[in-house]
Formats: structure tokens, sequence, C-alpha cells
């Protein structure tokens, strides 16, 4: 049983004592009991998501949503999956939730991802594969988040692979991985085993500087299947061989890497296989990042993951997997699109 899950017993125990006092047949009134009020210290691991970005009001410092999250967002009323766990740990459980938002817009989860995404410019951008002048992307959860975990919370979620991703199919699409099956294949073996280890060391600090957060991880969708991928302004060739390296990569990050924590009793929230993951409906008009109805989803899903005795661990397979041996052709490059931050 989770941390969370024994406050949540604690605070049923407490209602239940109450009423039977209050249910005696005493001439004189039970004494009434109070319980103390029961607080999650809640840290936030994340990207772009993490601060909201697609919602109507993201929960950040600044406008469009860029940079760190505004801690205050709560209370401001913002919308996104972070706020919505806040809220919804009230309403759901009784408890109020004390938050610490560490996300950054554009963050990969370790500098070595970071490194190889701020190689080269868009592959499908105007001056393709050039060498970047600017970092794109800006942070790494490792460097710039872990070390501001809240010592004391009693709960944390974590949501990383998206950017992670895009940096790597980015890296692929300008040659990082040659122009064979066999050597694509091993680049992106690579990549993730690099990001396999930095999800390691994330997950198992996180635990190490707050030992008593019930941690709950998410994992990626098959970000071949998202709107943006399937109506990417590509020529039917060129986005097939997208959508293959996207496939690729998110499905071995899930596979090899993510849910490979739920055995360790680390609830793992699986949006690979849910088909609310897919629907454009739940989607922000870049068809990447969810919208009001989809971190609404996303945020019941953590909380459900967060607050149930048996959490459900993912999928081993499914259709929405549609898994590939590796990146059938060369990537075409220099057409007029852009990977978007996640």
């Amino acid at each position: 049983m989770t941390s969370l899950q024994k406050l949540a017993t604690a605070a049923l125990g407490l209602g239940l004592l109450a009423l039977s006092a209050c249910g005696g047949t005493q001439s004189t009134p039970a004494p009434v009991i109070t319980p103390n009020p029961l607080y999650v210290q809640y840290t936030a691991v994340g990207a772009s998501d993490a601060v909201g970005y697609g919602a109507s009001v993201p929960c950040t410092t600044a406008t469009p949503a860029l940079g760190a999250a505004d801690p205050t967002c709560p209370e401001a009323g913002a919308s996104g999956y972070v706020p919505d766990i806040v809220r919804g740990f009230k309403s759901a459980a009784g408890f109020t939730a004390l938050l610490q938002d560490l996300g950054i817009s554009g963050a990969v989860i370790g500098p070595d991802i970071r490194a190889e995404g701020n190689k080269y410019n868009s592959a499908f951008g105007p001056q393709p594969c050039r060498p970047r002048t600017t970092q794109a992307i800006p942070a790494d959860f490792l460097t710039n988040e872990l070390p501001n975990v809240n010592p004391k919370a009693s709960f944390a979620t974590i949501f990383a692979g998206g950017n992670d991703v895009n940096a790597i199919v980015n890296a692929l699409a300008c040659g990082a991985g040659g122009t064979t099956v066999a050597t694509q294949t091993a680049y992106i073996t690579q990549q993730v085993t690099n990001f396999g280890h930095d999800f390691a060391t994330l997950v198992g600090s996180v635990h190490a500087k707050a030992p008593g957060a019930t941690i709950v991880v998410a994992n990626i969708p098959n970000f071949a299947n998202v709107p943006y991928a399937a109506q990417a302004p590509l020529p039917p060739t060129t986005k097939a061989q997208l959508r293959q390296a996207l496939q690729a990569v998110s499905v071995a990050i899930d596979t090899n890497v993510i849910n490979t924590v739920a055995p360790l009793g680390i609830p793992v929230v699986d949006l690979q296989c849910n088909p609310t993951s897919y629907d454009p409906a739940n989607f922000y008009t870049d068809g990447f990042h969810p919208n009001d109805t989809g971190y609404a989803l996303l945020a019941q899903a953590f909380l459900q993951q967060a607050l149930s005795d048996k959490p459900v661990a993912p999928q081993a397979s499914c259709s929405y997997q549609a898994i590939q041996e590796g990146v059938r052709q060369a990537l075409a490059v220099g057409a007029p699109v852009r990977l978007p931050t996640y």
C-alpha cells in the first residue's frame, strides 16, 4: 500500500469513527472528532505538459507557454493535468495538495539527449539539419529539475519522453543514424539505452530525495498515431518514413524503459494503449499537446493509479503500438514541417 493509500485509509477510518460516535444511544452528545487536515505535498516533474501547454489557462509565468511553471497556478484557476491533479485530490480523497511544479517547456530527460537534440536544426524546417546556433532544448530533468525536488514530497509525477522522441527522430532524419536500416536501428537502440539510464537515475534519485513520496510515472503514446504525425503536410513517402521512426522510438522507450518499473511497484499510467491518447478531440490545435479535455483525462489517470490499492499494470501489447522492427528507409529531409516541442 502506498503512502497515499494509507492516508486515504486513515481518512476513511477517522470518518467512520466520527459517525459511530454520533450514532450512540447516550443522552449526552458524543464528542466531535475533527481529524487534522490531510496534506499532500505534490511535486510534478515534466516538460511543457507539466506547465499546461495547449490548455486554455496554461500554468506558466509567460505568454506564450514558455519557461518554468507558475507555482500559484491552481489557485489562479489554471487548466492542465498538474492543477487538475491538485483539485482532484480534494474532490476524490479530501486531501489538500500543496504543489511544487518543476515543469520546463522543451526539456528532455537528460544532458545526453539534450546535446543530441541541440546538434541540428529541424530536419523539416526551412534550413534543414544545419548546425544549431541556439539551443532549441533549453533544459533537462536531471540537471534542471531533479535538484529542486521537495524532500518532503508525499506524491510525485514523472512524465518524460515526448521531447526525447522528437530529438532522437530529428537527429535520425539529419543523418545521425546513417542511411541503412541496420545503422538507423542501432542508433535508435543506443538512444533508447541512454534514455533508460537517465530514467533509472531520475526515478531512483526522486525516491532518494523524497523517500516518503508515492511516485507515479506515465508512459508515452505511440507518436506515429497522434494527429500531428498523421496530418503532417509531407509527401506520402516522407510522412511514412517519419511515422516509422516515431513509432520505433516511442514504442521502444515504453516497452524497454518506462513500463519496466511497474513490476518494481511504481504505478505506470498507460497512455500508449489508451484510445483517448489518439482521439483528435483531446488535442490542442498543434495535434501534439493535450487540450483541456485531454489534460483532464490524464489527471484522472494519474489519480486513479495513485489512490488505487492495486494499480493497473501497462499492457504488454496492443493495437496502438503497431511495432516496427526499425526504420525501413533513410528519412528524407527538407520538407516544410517542424517537429513540435513537447
